[in-house]
């Protein structure tokens, strides 16, 4: 039996869905951890993003799922320059999770150091790789003016 684990986000919420063909044993197993649930719109069973779920499918600890602290910093200067141009708490929240990822692709390298060539690395790597929407791709390769 095959069992594959992903981070995903669902209902604004980082989840871990667990995709594996349908198996009545495996169904009731799963069931039986805290927080596990079925998403008719992902047809795919997923759980809280906790420290021991992410060991118990073999995930990225919590830690390297954070930007370097210099990161985390940017983050807050760019939620500060966008409430200065009076965007939305939602456009906000939608703009710096976008840029959160990105800094956490590149946790390891200075933000003064990320070029144009790390953005196609990222949109090349983890957004077409991870098949993730077009309108989180414009989110990260065509930010706020």
């Amino acid at each position: 039996m095959i069992l594959t684990a992903k981070l995903i986000k669902h209902k604004d919420e980082s989840r871990i869905a667990v995709y594996f063909e349908k198996n009545q044993d495996l169904i009731s197993r799963i069931k039986q951890l805290d927080g596990a649930r079925w998403s008719q719109q992902k047809t795919v069973w997923h759980l809280p993003d906790t420290t021991e779920n992410r060991e118990r499918f073999n995930i990225e600890p919590i830690a390297n799922s954070l930007p370097s602290a210099e990161g985390i910093f940017q983050i807050e200067k760019f939620k500060q320059w966008l409430r200065s141009k009076r965007y939305s708490e939602s456009t906000i929240t939608t703009y710096s999770e976008a840029l959160k990822s990105f800094l956490i692709f590149y946790r390891e390298k200075s933000v003064v150091e990320i070029n144009n060539e790390d953005v196609i690395i990222y949109n090349n790597d983890y957004i077409l790789k991870n098949n993730l929407s077009a309108s989180y791709q414009n989110q990260i390769v065509h930010p706020v003016g």
